[in-house]
């Protein structure tokens, strides 16, 4: 018959007969069925092992199970353990590797293995470490929330100030189209004035011209020579005045000249906005274990200063 658990009564195996194993000797170190366990229990060399069922025996972690109760080397039975070297020891293994180690009975030390206070600093380290664990994964999901709100209010920053450079930009758009409008009325007015009295200018000149040619042909010889002398004095006032465009400055070429600013290049030749950096701050968790707390409890108080030093009256004397 198979066995349905995987683990077959060793009695019966060496019997040739495959029969399932419903307890577990540790000391044996094999499976036995529910005959063989009471032959096994009623046995005066085996009714002191304890035995336990297989199912509660495929609880125990392998790394555990594999623990055996006899040397690998020697196969003699363990009865001491070397707390030097931390290691159990069988009669043969005391003869050959630990001749001078201190050894401890096993059977002794074994007692309150389950109880001892060793398990209890164990199961409380683990207790804190798992405690630490979940203060920590609760922190780093804070700092994440913390992170996330930072980058939502950077982000809103950023447009805000976007927001703030296009209204400044804006505002000084506007005002460098009130001075281009105002300076292009300024010299067109120059100009148009200029135009005004060169359109005077032209018309006298017209009038000369045609006072001259009505002198030559229909005037006497004496009022074109004395008018010749009045031709000649209104000719040199209009060269005159022709002569004052070009010292004053009135035909000289006028243009608008636009010139950007060294701080709106500055900004265009920018190349970030900003820059993000993360800046690591201590914990705001405090983290303590078993073992740090039983360090502490060790630790002797110590007087530092003679005012900390109590006496105690210890004997008198009589003189």
């Amino acid at each position: 018959m198979a066995s349905t658990s995987g683990t077959c009564c060793g009695v019966c195996e060496t019997q040739h007969v495959v029969i399932e194993a419903a307890f577990w000797c540790p000391e044996c170190d094999e499976g036995l069925c529910a005959l063989c366990e009471k032959h096994h229990q009623a046995s005066k060399g085996t009714r002191n092992h304890k035995v336990t069922s297989v199912n509660d025996y495929k609880q125990i972690p392998p790394s555990i199970a594999s623990i055996n109760q006899y040397c690998s080397d020697h196969e003699k039975k363990y009865h001491h353990y070397c707390a030097e070297h931390e290691k159990l020891c069988c009669p043969l293994c005391i003869t050959t590797n630990h001749k001078k180690c201190d050894l401890l009975a096993l059977d002794e030390i074994v007692k309150t293995s389950k109880t001892s206070a060793f398990f209890y600093i164990m199961e409380q380290s683990l207790i804190d470490m798992k405690s630490n664990m979940e203060k920590i994964m609760e922190d780093r999901k804070q700092n994440l929330e913390i992170i996330q709100h930072q980058r939502h209010q950077f982000k809103a920053d950023i447009k805000t100030i976007r927001s703030k450079f296009n209204k400044h930009l804006d505002k000084l758009e506007q005002d460098i189209q009130q001075d281009i409008r105002a300076a292009e009325h300024k010299v067109k007015s120059q100009i148009k004035r200029l135009l005004s009295k060169l359109s005077d200018h032209g018309k006298t000149i017209d009038r000369i011209q045609n006072d001259i040619s009505s002198t030559k042909s229909f005037g006497t010889d004496l009022q074109t020579f004395f008018g010749g002398k009045i031709f000649e004095a209104e000719i040199q006032k209009e060269e005159k005045f022709m002569q004052s465009l070009k010292e004053d400055g009135g035909i000289q070429q006028i243009n608008l000249i636009w010139r950007i600013d060294d701080k709106i290049s500055g900004i265009l030749s920018m190349k970030t906005m900003g820059e993000i950096s993360v800046k690591f701050d201590p914990p705001t968790i405090n983290m303590t274990t078993e073992r740090e707390k039983q360090a502490q409890q060790m630790v002797p108080e110590i007087s530092k200063t003679i005012n900390d030093i109590s006496l105690t009256l210890s004997k008198r004397f009589k003189i």
